[in-house]
């Protein structure tokens, strides 16, 4: 349909054509039909011409059929292949398919799911984790349609993320769970789950607190042991019952030797137990011969003195103590790094001394800061000032280069509190954090870091960082990355060692079923990050003696390998750059421990509830043989609901009348006409 302004236009062009036409052949119309019908022809090709000019536009309107949605979302997870269900799993899906009555009500598509939702091109059962209430999530954010039902193919076992149970209440389509596991309850013993510190100090106990279940009708007794290699460090005989199914032991372990300690826990299988995967797990402790031993000077009470202290002690390397500037009681060789609060006046001692010795230290400055004292103390900066105070916002710097850091999203940092003015740096130094105004990053820093002489030191232009752990907390639900980002700071501060042009990071070792990153930084002579080297690393399997070489890629301000395709074993490494002869080595232990092999049964009531929460119905699978009875009533049922109904939708196209193509024909036709009847009849 034409808007009102084209058909105005279309008149007018129409009324142009038929005065160009008559004005031609005004003389001649009476004469013969041949000029009437060529100034029809003039007409129509002036008219059409005029018409592409224009360019109007009409509206079509299209209908469609929209069939509901039917999506299969298969558990691609090893745990679906160690309990046996990886064929039923591909029968279950080819049956869906390929039949014809569910193809003419539904659209049908397959996806797969272990850690992420993926293609369900190459279904191999291989997948490490398990995580369905993500799935579910990231099929609600690409496929928005109320109308349709999702068929979740899986154990129910998951192994990490949010309870699908509780998260699914808010779950738009109906999902209709179909079960892959055995109902049946056997007796089981395991080992469920074992908390330990990562490290540990020499010649000290580690705590390790381990939780032991059993499923089964009778009573049973059994021995749980610690092994480290093959000597036994703890045993102890332990009853179980239906009415006693859960054991806690909390247990002390010497740490007698310097470096990564590994141990396996083990409760002795039961008589004919089905699943004894689950009867043991390793764990393993980094023990260490030393601590770093930090101060925290101050003379006001804040929220940021105890932030601090949990920073410090987030890693079990390191411990904090609380000093307060007036006792007098500091001396420099007691610590290796000082983190000075909003000093004054009365920390003239504690700043001589720290100069004269070299120590490292942190300066944390705020509205209560002293910096009539601060500038006489010649620390390399310098800061003009007034009485008001400020709030300023932090910016995170990509380019920060002096170790590794990561952005831990400080857009969404609160604010925090400083006395009015800029701050003046007298000596080089390198911004971890910018000031930033609204959403305009300034040059001018928050947090940076300089060293002089061989003393390290930092200062944090603002008070208030307590807020930024809670936000944090809240956003992440835990402040693991905070802790760290301040972590490295401290760690870099309280490291004698040298500045090095290559640095490596790693853990010292990995659980099975984690993520296995090893990361490398590489400076020029400058000390500038060198985005450009080409790096690569050697690592050798310490049992099999296997060495691979692999190169690293470029990966913000560091390079990058990830290996959590190793298997279990103890590696060294070495980290080499081919442009120069630079290379770091470490080594590494990768623990074996599949956690998809810990499940013994399928998680019905939890499948059964997900099903509640979204209106669908639980399903079994059952054995090959029941499977055709199952899945017929499965198609019963979608078949019946009154839900899944076809929707008929409009979609309505603005078209240009200029791309009809045959308005150029009508043009091309009317002229050709013109001319052949002009030339025949000797008018040309």
């Amino acid at each position: 349909m034409l808007e009102n302004h084209m058909i105005l236009y279309a008149v007018l062009a129409a009324v142009i054509a038929l005065l160009i036409a008559f004005f031609q052949y005004r003389k001649q119309l009476r004469k013969s039909v041949v000029y009437r019908i060529l100034a029809f022809l003039r007409f129509l090709s002036v008219f059409t011409i005029l018409l592409l000019l224009i360019s109007p536009k009409y509206n079509k309107k299209t209908y469609y059929t929209e069939k509901p949605g039917l999506t299969i979302l298969a558990d691609n997870s090893s745990s679906i292949r160690y309990l046996g269900y990886d064929s039923i799993v591909k029968d279950i899906i080819r049956t869906i398919e390929g039949d014809d009555e569910l193809n003419d009500r539904f659209d049908i598509k397959t996806l797969s799911f272990g850690g992420d939702i993926k293609a369900a091109d190459n279904l191999n059962f291989s997948e490490p984790q398990t995580n369905i209430a993500k799935a579910l999530q990231s099929l609600e954010s690409i496929d928005n349609e109320d109308n349709g039902a999702v068929l979740l193919l899986t154990d129910g076992n998951q192994t990490y993320g949010s309870d699908y149970q509780y998260s699914s209440r808010n779950y738009k389509k109906p999902v209709f769970p179909i079960v892959l596991g055995d109902s049946t309850q056997y007796n089981d013993l395991k080992v469920a789950q074992l908390n330990v510190n990562k490290y540990a100090y020499l010649k000290n106990e580690f705590p390790v607190e381990v939780f032991l279940n059993y499923e089964g009708e009778e009573q049973h007794s059994s021995v749980f042991s610690i092994y480290q290699g093959r000597a036994t460090v703890y045993s102890k005989r332990l009853n179980f019952s239906p009415e006693k199914n859960t054991q806690v032991l909390n247990i002390e372990l010497p740490a007698k030797a310097v470096g990564v300690q590994t141990y396996r826990a083990e409760i002795t299988p039961l008589d004919q137990e089905k699943n004894k995967d689950n009867n043991s797990k390793l764990f393993a402790v980094e023990v260490i011969d030393q601590k770093t031993d930090v101060a925290i000077v101050t003379d006001v009470r804040h929220p940021d003195i105890g932030v601090l202290k949990k920073i410090v002690e987030s890693n079990e390397y390191r411990k904090a103590t609380i000093e307060n500037v007036r006792d007098g009681n500091l001396k420099s060789t007691d610590f290796q790094l000082f983190i000075l609060y909003q000093p004054n006046h009365l920390f003239s001692d504690v700043f001589q001394e720290l100069l004269k010795q070299k120590s490292s230290y942190w300066v944390i400055s705020g509205v209560d800061t002293d910096w009539n004292f601060l500038n006489k103390m010649e620390l390399g900066y310098l800061k003009q000032f007034g009485r008001s105070e400020e709030e300023i916002l932090p910016g995170f710097n990509p380019n920060f280069s002096v170790y590794q850091v990561d952005d831990i999203d400080f857009e969404n940092f609160p604010p925090l509190t400083k006395s009015i003015g800029d701050i003046d740096f007298l000596m080089s130094y390198h911004t971890l954090l910018y000031q930033r105004i609204g959403n305009v990053s300034t040059e001018t820093p928050l947090l940076a870091v300089m060293e002089d002489n061989g003393t390290k030191s930092a200062l944090l232009a603002g008070e208030g960082i307590w807020k930024w752990r809670s936000v944090s907390f809240l956003e992440d639900k835990n402040t693991e990355d905070f802790d760290a980002y301040f972590g490295k700071l401290i760690q870099y501060l309280s490291s004698t060692e040298k500045r090095e042009r290559l640095s490596i990071n790693h853990e010292s070792f990995y659980y099975g079923n984690s993520t296995v990153v090893i990361s490398a930084a590489y400076f020029d002579k400058n000390f500038v990050f060198d985005p450009n080297a080409s790096l690569e690393i050697v690592i050798k399997n310490k049992t099999t003696g296997e060495t691979k070489i692999i190169p690293m890629l470029l990966k913000g301000n560091n390079y990058e390998v990830d290996l959590s395709s190793f298997g279990a074993s103890a590696y060294d490494f070495t980290v080499r750059v081919l442009s120069a002869n630079l290379s770091r080595s470490g080594s590494f232990t990768i623990l074996e421990y599949d956690v998809e092999k810990q499940f013994l049964n399928a998680d019905i009531d939890r499948l059964r509830s997900l099903s509640e929460n979204t209106g669908g119905v639980l399903f079994f699978s059952g054995l090959p043989e029941s499977l055709a009875s199952g899945l017929s009533a499965l198609k019963e049922e979608l078949m019946a609901d009154i839900r899944f109904q076809s929707i008929q939708k409009s979609k309505e196209n603005v078209v240009p009348l200029v791309n009809w193509k045959w308005l150029l024909i009508v043009i091309v036709v009317a002229l050709a006409t013109e001319w052949f009847i002009r030339k025949y009849n000797g008018l040309i």
